[in-house]
This record gives C-alpha cells, sequence and structure tokens, in this order.
C-alpha cells in the first residue's frame, strides 16, 4: 500500500544558541500518517531503501486526546531514494507474543541472509525475559512472514551486524547497588534457527553469565537505561551508546569477533540513543534523546554539534524527541520517537501530531 508522502522545505529550523547549530539547519521533513506515531529505528538495504520500525507506543495517549481514531499496529515503513513512503510490514496478530499479546518493534538490521533481524521489546509489556529477536522474512525485497529466532533477552534495544554475528544491546541487565548493568549479547546466524531459538539465560550479575553475552557496562544508574545504539566502523570495533551517561564506549575485536578491549570513546552527551556510522564520512552520527540534539562523532572521539532545538512538535521539521540517525547521502534522517520521559533533562514536554522523520542536510 502507498502512502502519500511529503518533503515540505523549511522558512527556519529553531535551533539552540549554539553557534554551530545556528549554522547547519534542517531543510526538509517527512510528514507520516498515524500508523507511524512512534519512528523508533532504521535500517537500509543494498538497494539503498531505508527503513524504520513503529512499535506505535503512543496510541493511548493519542486516543485519549483525540488525536487519533484507532489504535494503530506496529509496524515498518519503507523510504525510497526518490521519498516514496510505503507500509513495509504491519505486524499481525500471529507475530505477537502469546503472554502479553503485544510486540514492541525497536532496532532492525538486514543479515547477510538478505532477511531482517527485529528487536521485540516486551518489557514494555510487562513480559520480563520474554523479549525476543524477530526475522523477518524477505522475498524479492517482500516481508513475508516473521520467525522468532531467539529470546530471553531483558530489554533488547539495537541490533547490528558484523559478518556473520548478530549484535543486540541489552538497556536493563540488573540494577546493583544503584548502578545499572547493560550489555550487548552476539549470536551467529547459525543459532537463529525458527526451530530450535537461541535461548538466552537471565542476567545473575555474582552469577554464571550467559555465553552470548559479548560485553558488559556499569554506569551511573541516573535512568536505568544503559546499553542502547550500536554501530560497526570501518575497521569493525563496536560502538556502544550508554544513555545514561551521554556517552559512547568503543570496543575492539579480534578476527573471530571476539572483544578485546573495550574503553571510553566519546562523552558530553545528554542521553545517547540511536546511531550508525557512515563510512563516506568515517563518522558516528548519534540522536541524543533527552537533549532533541543530533551529533557527528569523528573516528578521534570528537562530538559536534550537527543540530538541536527545545521542546517542540517536529512541525517544521524540529527534533522531536530523536530516536535514531542514518545517512542518506549529503542527509541525515532522524526518526523523532517523541517520548515523554520523567527526568528534567527531557526537553520534549508531550505527546502528539505531528509523526515525522526530521531531515539533517550536511554541509
Amino acid at each position: 500500500m502507498k502512502i502519500r508522502s511529503i518533503l515540505v522545505p523549511l522558512l527556519a529550523l529553531a535551533l539552540s544558541t549554539t553557534a554551530l547549530a545556528d549554522k547547519l539547519n534542517s531543510k526538509l521533513f517527512l510528514d507520516l500518517p498515524e500508523q507511524f506515531n512512534s519512528p523508533a529505528s532504521f535500517a537500509a538495504d543494498k538497494q539503498g531503501n531505508i527503513y524504520f520500525t513503529s512499535p506505535n507506543f503512543h496510541n493511548e495517549a493519542l486516543l485519549k486526546d483525540g488525536l487519533i481514531k484507532k489504535a494503530e499496529a506496529p509496524t515498518i515503513g519503507k523510504v525510497t531514494a526518490n521519498n516514496t513512503l510505503s507500509t513495509w510490514y504491519r505486524f499481525k496478530p500471529e507475530d505477537m507474543l502469546a503472554s502479553t499479546g503485544k510486540i514492541a518493534p525497536f532496532g532492525i538490521a538486514f543479515g547477510p541472509d538478505g532477511n531482517a533481524y527485529v528487536a521485540d521489546m516486551q518489557l514494555w509489556f510487562g513480559g520480563k525475559y520474554q523479549s525476543r529477536i524477530l526475522r523477518i522474512n524477505v522475498k524479492k525485497g517482500k516481508a513475508i512472514s516473521t520467525d522468532v529466532v531467539a529470546t530471553g533477552f531483558l530489554f533488547p534495544n539495537a541490533v547490528v551486524w558484523k559478518g556473520n554475528d548478530l549484535f543486540v544491546s541489552d538497556t536493563q541487565l540488573a540494577n546493583v547497588n544503584g548502578k545499572q548493568v547493560s550489555g550487548v549479547y552476539k549470536l551467529n546466524l547459525s543459532e537463529l534457527d525458527p526451530n530450535n531459538p537461541a535461548q538466552i539465560t537471565p542476567y545473575e550479575h555474582s552469577g554464571k553469565k550467559d555465553p552470548h553475552l559479548f560485553e558488559t557496562f556499569i554506569s551511573n544508574g541516573k535512568l536505568t537505561f544503559g546499553a542502547n545504539g550500536l554501530a560497526i566502523d570501518g575497521e569493525g570495533s563496536l560502538y556502544t551508546a550508554i544513555m545514561e551517561e551521554g556517552s559512547i564506549m568503543k570496543t575492539t575485536m579480534d578476527a573471530n569477533n571476539k572483544a578485546l578491549v573495550t574503553r571510553t570513546f566519546a562523552t558530553g552527551m545528554t542521553a545517547t540513543d540511536g546511531m550508525s556510522y557512515d563510512p563516506t564520512s568515517n563518522k558516528l552520527y548519534v540522536a541524543d534523546l533527552f537533549a532533541n540534539a543530533v551529533f557527528s562523532v569523528d573516528m578521534q572521539g570528537k562530538v559536534t554539534l550537527l543540530a538541536q532545538n527545545g521542546d517542540s512538535n517536529g512541525a517544521h521539521g524540529e527534533l522531536d524527541a530523536p530516536g535514531e540517525v542514518i545517512v542518506r547521502g549529503n542527509e541525515v534522517l532522524v526518526t523523532n520517537f517523541n517520548a515523554v520521559f520523567d527526568s528534567p533533562e527531557m526537553r520534549n514536554k508531550s505527546v502528539g501530531r505531528p509523526f515525522t522523520l526530521a531531515v539533517i542536510k550536511l554541509p
């Protein structure tokens, strides 16, 4: 089904007073219909099409305020190179977890087999250790069906591939003495079998760890949100955004994708969420959910503000609680997740219309 696509030129974008941000502004945005009311994460296929998940967490609030007429099923959208927008996959009742009757598609990435892999974050609905990795089976570019290929996660968030290994961030593993423990799991393609899904055992801080646990992180605990966005650079290193510390960690690996060294790579942001690596510029691009900001980070860890604004509904191309970013040519596409969290650092104060993907033009 094709959906009307609107590219709207802006007269101006209200940015922060940061001098650099005043020079770089968004020129366009993609207006989304209500079936994409909480765009979350991006992926790109080999043909250059962009896909984004929308768990549609805002159904209840939008219905209460009379802004939508019916609850929308979680959906994945597709944007072509010429900005044609369509519904690529709408999750069906049989895709839902039986115990909750719901699904929460977050991170998405295309695997070496050509299928799409999606993190289903069931903790949002109380499904503790029931979160899953789903495989969306793709034929000739079309999403045909879904299979469960891994289960037992707590808060799976981002997914990224390196070779035949799938890395999955788990934002909440445990809270120990007020500190947040989070981590990244690694699963091989050969383990992702719908007839025998990979099973993650619950994390025990002082006990035996699941063999799939690739790395763990200890953060300050102020949000209880640790490992979030993931990216792989051109040399094969893994980057993990630690949301509550506004930082990015870098993990170098050996030829077998075994972790060698993890260190702090970049700091100074507020709440680092989704991110991606762009091989053309050799930089990371990061969404800051709380600061309503998007940053680039070079390979020396230098952080540069690309765009930022105060509380906004995104109606003129502003950022509206950005969740993730992806680079397409000389543009940075941004999912305006439009979430609200109970934190004084959160610039976004309300959920509402419109629903948009912001577009930042690179110099």
